[in-house]
């Protein structure tokens, strides 16, 4: 049955009941109003995560709710989406439970049942549900059979899910109406992201075409010189990782290796490979640092929190410049393992060094399951040189071959012989070599059945590790994928200490294995981790990564220059701090440490977004954030900042409504208070201008903030929107001042953020205001120190200097500004900036008299703006350049482009230039009585800007046309001097005195 097909019709869903325990009791003890407004808050909590989850609520039964997944249409993973509603669920009726208990004196609970099964659909819509069968017979049994805070899964959800959770099983369960016990689950733990993990059989078997095949690759870019990328894909534990270390193990002596994993756990985690990266080169980093250069080698000192928080482009720049040093030396392999769990700016990077790396031998290793492509559909594609490698289930005699392999170092398996359940290993493992490995293992312990899945298998494995192994195991996946002794010893304060005896026993089992720095190690499987973790004491574990928080911040504050990227970064004490925070709330939710230690993990990730949000890493800086925000409790002031934060992030990433729905979820964090009302109301204003929704009015704004004189914030937000309108007016004069009087504002909040951008706003806005050329000198000069470790930041910066000197007459300066600032937007790949720096080259040559390279320069600056979509400002450099043109005598010429430029919306500069050069053009030819009435209409409009140059630029031209006509020109000259003077434009100026000088 279709979404559009409301007929009747059997399908298979998966049934979910959730209900109140113990209602009658509070029903008893409550009155009947607060009593409805704790169980609205109840049914919200429910059906938001029924709905998130894809589910539908069928119906309300007193306290319980029915909820049906599979309709209107059926997904493969219908009944892991209602486990994880389930869970997600009950931690939100816990959560609600803790939130009350203090002020109301009563406690939630809630129980849970999940069946799957054929029903009949009465009505498919979202809305309007009706299922009939014994499925919804069954999950409501299930849920009373369920305890407190349990949630139950009917023997096929069980089968469906498995793979992605943790179960216990229960006794069979005598149901009231199912004739037969029924079997049943208890659910422990779910992850949608947990998967099958990785083996490590030795020798490698089955892979010899694909071992082939991406040795032959190394081979074409040793070869040729270039930089390939090959992508390995595959399902958890078929065996991706293993192919890998056995190319590695076969390179030449002479290839260098680097190896970087992705985390599945924590957020905002873009460069944690890199960083792994850059802690294998410690020792060789002083080297490495003086080749890269003190730009690339800041920015890698940066990822470790060493220094200034480089930019993105800064950051892509230093990575090709390493990876581009060290293949110079001798061929590069580059291995990046997960990246399917990779942050958008980490594969933009990948691809960035795969598309611009040239002349040396490297190959980018990229291992990840399919998924990657459903996130990035385009990858590799349009690569000179790339490969995409799937591997698939090993063949029946393949598997043969490796069971026999396996039995062969067992005798403990083979002791266990038994024919057909060996070939039930065979062919029951579905070509996976893992799932092989761990289904021969609990033979060993003399397993009569197999169980069907591989979370099951290692949850028997682990079991028979000895009391010191599980000890140090549990401690390790808390850490997480990688470890090191040095971490170990610091979860074992008051036990016995780390040994040999307990790793070596570990490796021998295969669970873990030498990492590839002196001293760490790390889990073989992922799976593997992930199961020992969630077989932890939630409480235990919570302890643990409090301490680790305080032991990664500890040695982050202790490294030393002898070892500049000590392994860890800010990233790992947020990580561990939200781990903490999140177990402790489930565990223990009135622990008086828990309000400290909530600020904390929101405090570290807040500062982690603040330094994605500098360096421009969007996603990682809008998830940093918003994660920060949500940790916060309701109505903390700091639910102002964070609000316009995020809303800066998503404007830049060009999602309006993202950028509004961050200020929503402020007010409802911040209710009813003024000062937040009024920030979000000045946010949205700027969101409207930036949109083109509308010109916000400035007087009611200001009315209000005149009864909030302390507000820096709003103030400083509401002198950027005025700014904003003032330019869009030509007013810079005025958007000027507003400007600095907002940084007076965000100074006295000693918020750098802030002062960043209207510093950055200044600097451009310094070309065209009247602040004199010495005051903008100045500013430049300041900011080239203040943004030093971020060239992305420097090159406006050394725009508008380059600008500035040749108004001067500097402009063998101005020239050596440019070219500067041509190297870094070139090495940073920023293409819009790149285009500004050709406009002003532009300006400069034209200052300097070189029209012809003026109008070449204008020209392709217009172009490269109609590609990227700015159509306004490249009409205004197709004016300038066809007043190259004229300037150079070829009037007939200059009159057809300038007719060409006409297309596009006009700017007021390019509309006043197009205008000075009709009325030049119709001067020139004699048509004096149009070009005097084309100056005055250029001097009326000439009255809506105070920009000094283009009134100058407009006046120099007019006073030029009133001489052809035979009319006193001195009066323009006059002003245009004055405005040049003003400026500080002495270039101009002395020109204009010049012209003057000859009119005598």
């Amino acid at each position: 049955m279709s979404d559009r097909d409301p007929r009747p019709a059997r399908r298979n869903v998966v049934v979910l009941f959730i209900d109140i325990v113990g209602s009658t009791e509070l029903a008893e003890r409550l009155d009947p109003e607060l009593l409805l407004r704790i169980l609205e808050r109840y049914y919200a909590a429910c059906r938001t995560e029924i709905f998130a989850h894809g589910g539908a609520v069928e119906k309300y039964i007193g306290d319980a709710i029915m909820a049906v997944f599979g309709v209107p249409v059926s997904r493969e993973d219908d009944a892991l989406r209602a486990v994880l509603a389930a869970d997600a669920a009950m931690a939100a009726v816990h959560r609600l439970s803790a939130e009350i208990a203090p002020t109301h004196g009563v406690r939630l609970d809630a129980h849970c049942g999940i069946a799957f099964g054929e029903v009949m659909v009465a009505d498919g819509s979202d809305s309007n549900v009706r299922v009939i069968g014994d499925t919804v017979n069954t999950a409501s049994r299930l849920q009373s059979a369920a305890g407190d805070g349990e949630i139950l899964l009917g023997d096929d959800v069980a089968r469906l899910v498995r793979q992605h959770a943790l179960l216990d099983g229960v006794p069979p369960l005598t149901l009231k109406g199912k004739r037969d016990p029924v079997r049943a689950w208890r659910l422990v733990a779910v992850d949608p992201d947990r998967g099958e993990p990785e083996t490590d059989t030795i020798p490698l078997i089955g892979r010899t075409e694909e071992l082939l095949q991406l040795t032959r690759f190394h081979d074409r870019a040793v070869r040729d010189r270039q930089c390939c990328m090959a992508t390995l894909l595959g399902v958890p534990g078929i065996g991706k990782s293993r192919l890998v270390r056995e190319f590695l193990k076969d390179l030449p002596e002479d290839v260098t290796v680097l190896t970087g994993r992705c985390p599945s756990y924590g957020i905002g985690a873009t460069y944690r490979p890199v960083t792994e990266m850059l802690e294998a080169l410690n020792g060789d980093w002083p080297v490495i640092a003086e080749a890269v250069g003190p730009e690339a080698a800041r920015a890698l000192r940066g990822l470790a929190c060493r220094g200034d928080t480089p930019g993105v482009a800064e950051i892509a720049q230093a990575v090709r410049s390493l990876f581009e040093v060290l293949a110079q030396r001798r061929p590069l392999v580059v291995v990046l393992d997960n990246l399917q769990w990779a942050e958008p700016t980490l594969l933009d990077l990948i691809e960035d060094c795969a598309a611009w790396l040239a002349d040396v031998p490297v190959l980018l290793v990229c291992v990840a399951r399919p998924e990657l492509y459903q996130a990035r559909p385009s990858w590799g594609g349009g690569m000179t040189c790339a490969m995409s490698l799937e591997l698939g289930p090993l063949s029946p005699p393949d598997m043969a071959r490796l069971v026999a392999e396996l039995c062969a170092g067992r005798a403990d398996v083979v002791a266990h012989d038994d024919t057909g359940t060996y070939r039930r290993a065979i062919h029951g493992s579905d070509g996976n070599p893992l799932f092989a490995e761990l289904m021969l293992e609990t033979l060993a312990e003399g397993a009569v059945s197999l169980s069907p899945t591989i979370q099951a298998l290692l949850g028997a494995r682990l079991d028979r590790l000895g009391a010191a192994e599980r000890r140090l195991l549990e401690r390790a996946a808390t850490i997480g994928q990688s470890f090191t002794v040095e971490q170990l010893e610091a979860l074992f304060d008051g036990e016995p200490p780390v040994t040999a005896t307990p790793l070596r026993q570990l490796q021998r089992e295969r669970l873990i294995r030498r990492g590839a720095l002196p001293g760490s190690y790390e889990f073989a499987q992922t799976l593997t981790r992930d199961t020992v973790y969630a077989l932890t004491s939630k409480e235990v574990r919570a302890d643990w990564h409090r301490r680790l928080a305080d032991w990664f911040g500890e040695r982050a504050a202790d490294a030393s220059d002898d070892a500049p990227f000590p392994g860890s970064t800010s990233g790992d004490v947020s990580r561990h701090l939200l781990a903490a925070c999140r177990l402790t709330r489930e565990v223990r939710p009135g622990d008086p440490i828990l309000p400290e230690l909530t600020d904390r993990a929101a405090n570290s990730l807040i500062r982690d977004g603040g330094q994605a949000l500098h360096r421009r890493d969007l996603p990682a800086a809008i998830a940093l954030l918003e994660r920060g925000r949500e940790m916060l409790p309701p109505g903390r002031d700091e639910h102002r900042s964070l609000a316009v934060r995020i809303s800066d992030a998503e404007l830049a990433r060009g999602d309006a409504a993202a950028a509004a729905a961050a200020l929503d979820r402020a007010e409802e964090l911040l209710p009813h208070d003024p000062r937040n009302q009024l920030t979000c109301l000045i946010q949205r204003e700027v969101l409207a201008l930036r949109s083109g929704a509308r010109v916000p009015e400035l007087q009611p704004l200001r009315a209000r903030l005149a009864l909030a004189p302390r507000d820096d914030l709003s103030w400083c937000r509401f002198h950027q929107l005025e700014a904003l309108i003032h330019i869009a007016d030509g007013r810079f004069g005025a958007a000027d001042q507003a400007l600095r009087d907002g940084l007076e504002r965000a100074r006295a909040m000693g918020d750098r953020y802030e002062e960043d951008r209207l510093l950055g706003g200044l600097c451009e806005l310094v070309q065209w205001s009247p602040a004199p050329v010495r005051e903008g000198l100045a500013l430049c000069v300041g900011l080239l120190t203040r943004f030093a470790g971020d060239r992305a930041l420097l090159v406006p910066v050394l725009v508008t200097r380059a600008r500035l000197l040749a108004l001067s007459g500097d402009l063998a300066a101005a020239r050596e500004s440019l070219d500067t600032a041509g190297h870094y937007a070139d090495d940073l790949h920023l293409g819009l900036s790149a285009i500004v720096v050709a406009q002003t080259r532009g300006l400069v040559e034209s200052l300097d008299g070189n029209h012809e390279i003026a109008k070449g320069l204008f020209r392709q600056a217009a172009a490269a703006l109609r590609t990227a979509g700015h159509g306004a400002s490249a009409a205004t450099l197709e004016v300038y350049a066809a007043r190259e043109t004229f300037r150079q005598g070829d009037v007939r010429q200059a009159a057809e482009e300038l007719a060409r430029s006409d297309a596009g919306p006009p700017q007021l500069r390019g509309e006043l230039a197009a205008i000075a050069m009709r009325a030049a053009i119709a001067s020139f030819n004699g048509e004096h009585a149009e070009a005097v009435s084309a100056t005055e209409r250029a001097t009326a409009l000439l009255e809506s800007t105070d920009d000094p140059c283009l009134r100058g630029d407009v006046l120099v031209e007019i006073a030029q046309i009133q001489k052809a006509a035979g009319r006193d020109p001195a009066e323009a000259a006059r002003r245009a001097l004055d405005a040049y003077l003003s400026k500080g434009a002495s270039l101009p100026a002395q020109r204009v005195r010049n012209w003057m000088e000859e009119l005598r």
